[in-house]
């Protein structure tokens, strides 16, 4: 299967719907900023999880695309804010908003697609009391999220020796896997699914966004900066715990030489490009980034198995496609 192209030609109608919720403004410079992200395309993948949920559960997928829609904009104002925090000049190939606007205007954009997501939600064609279930479920994810972030700035200030990898699991699963979840739980609810296939539909999309995080890591130590569209190797600098990081440590001897160079450019803003590869090397040698691919492969065939409570069809193929898509991608 060419999940790729599957996903391109399922997020055309999510792309069509993104962007005619941002079309009106009276203030173009705003306007322009919340729309930066959004007009640079992406995966889409939360929004057409959504729908292509909805339809696996035996619902109309177009009954989900305001909701998708939604998710998306939620997706979009966390990399607003996230770029700001984390001082990344680049997204998708292009400059940051904060680096072609100025930090406020990233901010208050930020704000501004958050608002419009729970405009958006409103649209959604539901009875009244799946509404509600809607609303609670998106609002508490975008709480979670917000303290997976808080808690990937703090880890920053504690010495990597003193987390455990549980403690990166817990943190991704909040930054993360909780949108995936939110968007999966979300269509299986328009759908009208079952509670069971609502609850595996959630659990379904735990794994993939874990799976997903823990290779977007990787992605971030050996992807190509022109097809990722972000500046690699700056989560070595930002001093990020990934797994791939707590995992080296956990595993290398205090007198191991690899460890001084790791710990050398780990959280140095101003290490050189040849002290990153050092330690990117380090983290290859030891085998940290072995056993991070080989964690997001478990993610991903655990959530396959949660796709057991559906009837065979097209989607239920589609979503095992992409969950093994989201820890093999190379963007």
């Amino acid at each position: 299967m060419d999940v790729i192209a599957q996903l391109e030609e399922r997020a055309k109608r999510t792309n069509e719907a993104i962007m005619s919720y941002l079309e009106e403004g009276e203030n173009q410079k705003l306007l322009l900023a919340v729309q930066h992200y959004p007009s640079a395309g992406g995966k889409r993948l939360r929004p057409v999880l959504a729908e292509v949920v909805a339809q696996a559960v035996g619902g109309a997928g177009e009954k989900a695309v305001p909701f998708g829609a939604a998710i998306e904009l939620i997706h979009n104002f966390t990399l607003v804010h996230d770029d700001v925090m984390d001082n990344d000049s680049m997204r998708r190939g292009r400059p940051s908003v904060h680096v072609l606007f100025d930090e406020p205007t990233a901010i208050i954009a930020g704000d501004a697609l958050f608002a419009r997501a729970f405009e958006v939600l409103s649209e959604v064609d539901v009875p009244p009391h799946a509404t509600r279930r809607l609303l609670k479920l998106t609002a508490h994810t975008v709480w979670l999220i917000a303290e997976g972030q808080q808690e990937d700035m703090d880890f920053e200030r504690i010495p990597p020796t003193e987390l455990a990898i549980s403690d990166y699991e817990r943190m991704i699963w909040k930054k993360t896997a909780v949108l995936f979840e939110c968007a999966a739980e979300g269509g299986a609810i328009i759908a009208g699914g079952t509670e069971e296939q609502i609850d595996a539909m959630r659990d379904y999309a735990r794994s993939l966004g874990a799976g997903f995080q823990i290779h977007d890591d990787i992605l971030a130590l050996l992807g190509d900066e022109k097809t990722t569209g972000k500046p690699v190797g700056n989560d070595i600098r930002n001093g990020k715990r990934t797994l791939i990081v707590l995992h080296a440590l956990q595993n290398l001897a205090m007198d191991d030489p690899r460890r001084a160079i790791l710990l050398e450019a780990l959280g140095n803003k101003d290490a050189t490009l040849e002290q990153i590869r050092a330690a990117t090397q380090a983290l290859q040698d030891c085998g940290s980034i072995d056993y991070a691919r080989e964690t997001a492969r478990r993610h991903a065939d655990q959530g396959k198995k949660h796709l057991e409570v559906l009837k065979p069809s097209a989607e239920k193929d589609f979503l095992a496609a992409v969950i093994d898509y989201a820890v093999n991608r190379k963007i």
